[in-house]
């Protein structure tokens, strides 16, 4: 059996899709599907039903794909290993952080690290399912709220709750705020429930002296994509609860503004995670100090 071909067709399967897979492998599409093909024939089995929209795994496919999976793994872990033993960084760095995330802290940390280390590639996946680190592949992850894994070392960034966010145009033509009940008479831009936990459809709300408010608001406007909500908020539109790590330099400059900033929702922690063996790794010890202090400063 062809080894690389069964990398390739775990590459299809990952990104779901043979042009994507060309795309990041440097291959042409035509490569890429012989590849999967012949595979198929040396197994004597179909991995793949292929149509227009979309690619499905075969009953074979789920079986084989688990496995390959974790003997890719394997080999990139291995490869890791061997990669102690030089002195500076090679390979690819993969990243991977909630979609909500402030991604521009971390574009940050990843151009200042390719700066300094241009041999080394970054893979940047921003995704609101939780990624399997070890099959997958990947080197770092950002992530909130309970790590769970007890195979990955999580390092604690700092915790934070959502805040209640609005323009300061929207502010000087609305009636004041000085207490979460006052909310009731405002336009509120709410994130709706499909992507994120049904808490978000109340605004479950605490105090820095310990008093509670749950609020249930009659959304305005609701989306999905905290990105649209963080944007009708920036143009005036309402007051959302969002999280600080997305608003964090519009308030800054002034160009948003806590409303009742007493107030905000539990606070989730933040962690940096990967693997022992990960760490020890030069590409991954080398981003490290580069990302932390970032993220620390949009969590707090």
């Amino acid at each position: 059996m062809d080894l690389n071909g069964a990398m390739i067709f775990v590459k299809v399967v990952r990104l779901g899709s043979f042009t994507k897979a060309a795309l990041e492998l440097g291959l042409p599409n035509s490569t890429v599907s012989d590849r999967v093909s012949d595979l198929e024939r040396a197994l004597g089995v179909t991995l793949l039903v292929r149509t227009t929209r979309k690619l499905h795994l075969t009953d074979a496919g789920e079986i084989f794909f688990k496995k390959a999976e974790l003997a890719v793994a394997s080999l990139m872990s291995a490869g890791e290993e061997a990669s102690l033993f030089q002195k500076h960084p090679t390979g690819t760095l993969r990243i991977t952080a909630p979609a909500d995330f402030d991604y521009t802290s971390i574009c940050e940390a990843v151009t200042e690290y390719t700066e300094k280390f241009p041999d080394v590639k970054v893979e940047l996946l921003l995704t609101d399912r939780l990624v399997d680190m070890i099959g997958e592949g990947f080197d770092i992850a950002l992530r909130a709220g309970p790590v769970g894994d007890s195979t990955l070392t999580a390092k604690r960034l700092g915790a934070g709750g959502l805040v209640l966010v609005a323009s300061a145009e929207y502010l000087q033509r609305s009636p004041p705020i000085t207490q979460p009940r006052d909310l009731a008479s405002h336009r509120c831009l709410v994130i709706s429930p499909e992507q994120y936990a049904s808490s978000f459809t109340s605004w479950n709300l605490v105090s820095t002296d310990g008093d509670k408010a749950k609020i249930v608001p009659q959304p305005h406007i609701s989306s999905n994509s905290v990105g649209a909500i963080r944007h009708l908020v920036s143009v005036g539109q309402g007051i959302a609860l969002i999280p600080p790590t997305l608003v964090h330099r519009e308030i800054s400059r002034g160009r948003m503004i806590r409303v009742l900033p007493e107030w905000s929702t539990e606070p989730w922690p933040s962690y940096l995670v990967y693997t022992a063996l990960r760490k020890s790794s030069p590409k991954v010890r080398e981003m490290i100090p580069l990302l932390e202090p970032r993220i620390r400063n949009v969590i707090r």
